[in-house]
């Protein structure tokens, strides 16, 4: 197998990842405030249930695709059934190590912007967390401009700066919702 065999999973996973990361990144900044050890927690347990949420909905969604592709294939066969054929279970096969790739990746992201709360106070904390992310982002970004034969570097940096652009998001959700929430 070369590395164009593996172009789907790593998508996969390189969407799980950055899903992983930059959506725990925006739970760990709304924590700001809270003891290291609740944004720990809040961060671990929203990323893990953003990896079983996304091994599902990556699962439906390349299974829906799946059945379409398979539908159209039963209509051209004359077949009433394609379950029984190599097609659809390779088919199959690939639904699921795709769906786990984005899974576990999305596991993985999310550690990204909670571990540096490990060690350091609240603030710094999020400053690394942010710049973790954003070279994570840049990573991957990189990664996928070479699977997609486009700039690595303007992938990369798109990727990178949305990281930034995030943070400052829930910066500002956070600042304002607890500035207007009662006890802010």
């Amino acid at each position: 197998m070369d590395f164009e065999d593996f172009d789907q999973e790593i998508v996969a996973a390189t969407r799980g990842l950055m899903d992983g990361t930059l959506s725990t990144l925006g739970v760990v900044i709304g924590a700001q405030g809270a003891p290291p050890e609740v944004i720990i927690a809040a961060g671990i347990s929203g990323g893990i249930a953003n990896s079983f949420s996304n091994i599902f909905a990556a699962f439906t969604s390349y299974e829906t695709e799946l059945m379409i592709n398979i539908n159209s294939l039963k209509g051209a066969m004359l077949r009433k059934d394609m379950t029984d054929t190599e097609v659809y279970e390779e088919g199959k096969h690939e639904v699921n190590k795709q769906s786990l790739a984005d899974g576990v990746a999305t596991a993985f992201g999310a550690l990204v912007p909670v571990t540096p709360y490990f060690f350091f106070e609240t603030f710094l904390s999020i400053l690394i967390a942010v710049g973790l992310t954003s070279i994570l982002g840049l990573f991957v970004g990189l990664l996928m401009g070479k699977i997609s034969r486009r700039s690595m570097i303007r992938s990369g940096l798109k990727m990178a700066v949305t990281a930034i652009v995030v943070g400052v998001i829930s910066a500002f959700v956070q600042s304002g919702l607890s500035s207007a929430l009662p006890g802010g």
